[in-house]
């Protein structure tokens, strides 16, 4: 593998059987090497692999890989074997076990089990960290024209994880993008610290994670022992520490290829499309929607001057069927060259910010006339541009090679194209609007225990002195109701207090809006009926002012993951708010630009005056705070709703902690 790649150093091999191997003189045991490698590839079994892990140890080797499965990926006993492995390593750099191990195309070294890779040499370009080996051989053998300069597998992560990696090939000046495929994002403390490397290089870093259902994350424990988490955490994880995601392996490849073509040069999202078909147009228009580009119609201006290039039956708009003839040098043919580039140059002068040309062709040593044109015409006019072809797989080489001596991006796949490109916008966007400010985050807290719900009143309290705004309210027995209800002054709100009431509504235990003592003394009879139908004997009952003019209703929560840690979530709320999927997730802690960016976000939060925003952001600060403070103790939290009042007011009106339970 060493000598396929062009590996030039020295090389030595033990095995205790033979005495040459490929012509390279064989030593029976680690100790009887002249010298401590720098690297080693172990291609033993499990209990082997122990053993000559301990034998670098003491010869003080730089770093060993560790081909062989059955660690921790296997149950208790697979664990018990992997903890042997790291307490004989000692200071020797471990990848794996269960890893395929490094693939380092910039300074031709193969730590590889297999010849399956292309034994050329690179100057810069992408790095691939992979978890899985399968999905790292497939890296290896893309045919979508990555050129990797490096591919990493991981395996079980015993010493080095994908953290390590990121760090390590994010300070390489080599290394211009970054993609991951994970199955559990491990230690988010020191992914977060890695993740500061490479936003400081300005390094674009793409991430595919598996285990997104169910059954897909009990797969990922079973393989690599990952645990995956909750999906919409990692999603907020990745928001946090500036990575893109994607979702299939193909997206993974063309987002790669594209981030290593513009980086964050593609701040608009403003584009054109070319094509030679009516049916792609519509499929490009449909995936542009999908992806949030936009495709504005061509100028007055450039609408006439192409109704003089294109065929007389062609439709100027955007995308654009130019209707090209398949042969023939007068007029628009897929053969004339020049009347090709001043198609494609007059469309893309037209104020774009990315032009698309789409063709499964570009055979001939200079590609086709479509792609020769294309290459012209984006140089000409400056604009960031991509060949898509309409099905995946179906650029030449010699296409690939033609874009990218050019800076075209060559994307497979209409949609997995489409969405490349759009990825490549957002973090574009995302770096030209970052807020300075530390992407840290803590490790989470790990212990697992029982819970204990706090009551409403009791939560109040707690919240109330965190900086949280209530309305005025009196915790009362039965007898004591009427009194304190005209004591705060009508409408107010009647609530049951237990810390087994965790919905109300669903039992009738709140009744809202009651204007006098005949509401309030109905309410209560009603009330005391549903709890004695649940079974639940109050510990009193809450008697709030009630909030009106209601604008809109917020919940404002958090959750604590052993994975990810705490995480805020803002969102609608009230009563149907497991419905109307509109919510921000931010884990803490959070600055007060990130918690503001959120609730722009929101759908719910379109209409609020920026008084409103104000105060419903500085609710969701003090949750932010108090969370953390509590991060020890706290299990989950929740506020739903915020009500946000015409009067641009915003004021918590049910709480409810969950803390770990003390002994």
């Amino acid at each position: 593998m060493l000598r396929h790649a062009g590996f030039e150093g020295r090389i030595d091999i033990v095995n205790p059987s033979h005495a040459e191997i490929a012509g390279i003189d064989c030593v029976p045991t680690i100790d009887d090497l002249p010298d401590a490698p720098d690297a080693a590839f172990l291609n033993v079994n499990r209990h082997l692999t122990i053993e000559a892990v301990a034998a670098l140890a003491r010869r003080e080797a730089g770093g060993a890989v560790c081909f062989a499965a059955g660690f921790g990926e296997m149950g208790e006993n697979g664990k018990s074997l992997q903890g042997k492995l790291v307490a004989v390593a000692g200071d020797l750099a471990i990848v794996g076990p269960n890893s395929n191990g490094l693939l380092n195309r910039l300074d031709r070294l193969a730590l590889w089990p297999m010849n399956d890779h292309e034994p050329y040499a690179v100057e810069s370009g992408a790095a691939i960290i992979s978890q899985s080996g399968g999905i790292a051989y497939a890296f290896v053998r893309d045919r979508r024209q990555v050129r990797a300069a490096v591919v990493a597998s991981t395996g079980n992560q015993a010493l080095l994880d994908v953290a390590d990696w990121l760090a390590v090939l994010g300070e390489d000046p080599r290394i211009t993008t970054i993609g991951i495929f994970l199955e559990g994002p491990g230690n988010v403390a020191e992914l977060s610290e890695a993740a500061k490397v490479t936003r400081a290089r300005g390094v674009p870093v793409v991430v595919l994670k598996s285990g997104r259902s169910a059954l897909g994350a009990e797969m990922a424990l079973t393989h690599t022992g990952s645990m995956a988490g909750d999906d919409h955490l990692f999603d907020a994880l990745c928001d946090r520490l500036g990575f893109t995601r994607v979702h299939t392996l193909p997206q993974l490849l063309e987002t790669l290829k594209a981030m290593n073509v513009w980086r964050g040069r593609l701040t608009g999202n403003r584009m054109t499309v070319l094509t030679a078909s009516g049916a792609s147009r519509a499929l490009f228009a449909d995936a542009a929607a999908d992806a949030g580009l936009a495709l504005p119609a061509p100028s007055a201006a450039t609408a006439a001057s192409l109704r003089k290039q294109l065929p007389e039956f062609a439709h100027v708009s955007n995308p654009l069927d130019h209707n090209a003839a398949y042969t023939g040098m007068v007029g628009l043919s897929l053969e004339n060259e020049p009347a090709l580039y001043e198609c494609f140059r007059t469309m893309l002068a037209d104020g774009y910010d990315i032009g698309v040309m789409n063709s499964d062709g570009g055979d001939g040593p200079l590609g086709s006339p479509s792609l020769k044109a294309w290459v012209r015409a984006a140089r000409d006019t400056g604009v960031a541009s991509a060949l898509v072809t309409t099905m995946p797989d179906s650029i030449s080489e010699n296409a690939h090679r033609v874009c990218r001596e050019n800076g075209i991006a060559a994307l497979h796949g209409l949609e997995d194209g489409i969405a490349a490109i759009a990825a490549v916008v957002r973090h574009s966007q995302r770096l030209a609007t970052a807020a300075d400010g530390d992407i840290g985050l803590p490790e989470a807290v790990t212990a697992d225990c029982e819970s204990q719900i706090i009551d409403e009143w009791r939560s109040k309290a707690a919240l109330e002195a965190a900086g949280l705004p209530f309305p005025a309210r009196r915790m009362v027995v039965r007898d004591e109701v009427a009194a304190a209800a005209a004591a705060i002054g009508f409408p107010v709100v009647l609530k049951a207090v237990s810390p087994l009431l965790l919905h109300k509504n669903r039992i009738g235990a709140v009744a809202v809006g009651l204007a006098d003592d005949a509401a309030l003394a109905g309410a209560l009879d009603r009330m005391e009926q549903a709890l004695c139908a649940a079974g639940i004997e109050p510990d009193g009952f809450l008697i709030e002012k009630m909030v009106s003019g209601v604008a809109a209703e917020i919940i404002v929560g958090v959750k604590a993951s052993r994975i990810y840690g705490h995480a805020l979530v803002i969102g609608a709320g009230g009563v149907n708010v497991e419905h109307l999927k509109d919510s921000a997730v931010l884990l803490l802690p959070a600055t007060r630009a990130m918690i503001e960016a959120a609730i722009a976000g929101l759908r719910t939060a379109a209409g609020l005056s920026e008084q409103a925003r104000k105060r419903l952001a500085d609710i969701a600060e003090a949750v932010a705070v108090y969370a953390v403070t509590n991060r020890h103790t706290l299990v989950s939290l929740d506020i739903n709703p915020v009500i946000v009042t015409r009067e641009g007011d915003a004021v918590a009106v049910d709480a409810l902690i969950e803390t770990r339970a003390t002994a």
